[in-house]
Parts: structure tokens; sequence; C-alpha cells
């Protein structure tokens, strides 16, 4: 009889350890749910207040011709290779906020940039620098 209280303790400490690490386990996990949703919660009340911030359609204008200007500004004064240049102004028109009257020209002026990208542009920097420039001026 000894002997079989033995087994029971034996029995009882495996089952004990295995309760343990399934409650430990199951602990961490709800902790990193319930962490990675307040990370949530917090990024989409950031992306709720920057949506609530509403700029009028003549700001909208002002901001978009003042951009237009800075690509042109940058097109002009700069001195990088053409090659980089046509990669950064890609990339800056990309994020322009543009007006709904000025979409489709201003798209259309995007993608002649792209094509001239693509398409390769002269290694004469003056030459490519012109042909960019007149795209630009279409914005104004």
């Amino acid at each position: 009889m000894f002997h079989h209280k033995k087994k029971i303790d034996f029995v009882l400490l495996i089952f004990g350890s295995i309760a343990a690490f399934v409650i430990i386990s199951v602990a961490i996990i709800l902790y990193l749910l319930i962490n990675k949703n307040s990370q949530n919660l917090d990024m989409s009340n950031a992306n709720t207040i920057n949506q609530n911030i509403v700029i009028s359609p003549e700001e909208m204008v002002v901001n978009y011709q003042a951009s237009i200007e800075k690509q042109i500004d940058l097109v002009t004064n700069s001195e990088k290779d053409i090659f980089l240049l046509a990669n950064e102004l890609e990339n800056n028109m990309l994020q322009i906020v543009v007006p709904a009257e000025k979409r489709e020209v201003f798209l259309n002026a995007t993608l002649q940039i792209v094509r001239m990208q693509k398409q390769g542009l002269v290694s004469d920097t003056e030459i490519s620098k012109t042909k960019i420039l007149e795209v630009l001026n279409t914005l104004r």
C-alpha cells in the first residue's frame, strides 16, 4: 500500500506540471493578444485623428501649387545625376495631394515623367531637365 501511494504522487506531479504549463501558456498568449489589440487601437485612434484634419478646397489648391513650384525648383536647381533626380521627382509627385479638377492633367504629367525615366533619359542633363520642366509647367 505504501508503494501505491508514491505512484499517485508521481501521477499528480506530472498532471500538475502539465496543468501549470497550460495555465502559464494561456496567460502569456492572452497578454500578448491584449497588448497587440491595445496597440492596434492606439494606431487606429491616431489614424482617425489624422483623418479628421480637413482642409478646404482653396487650401488644397494653394498646397498643390506650392508643391508643383517646389518640384520645378528641384529640377531647375539640382546638380544631381538626371536619373537620381527623375527618381526623386517621381517619388515626390506620388506624395502630392491633387485637387479633383487637376487630377487627370496631373496623372498624365506624372506618367510622362515615368515614361521618360523608363525609356531612358538623355545623358545630357540639360536636355532632360528641359523636357521634364516642360511637363511640370503644364501643371501650373
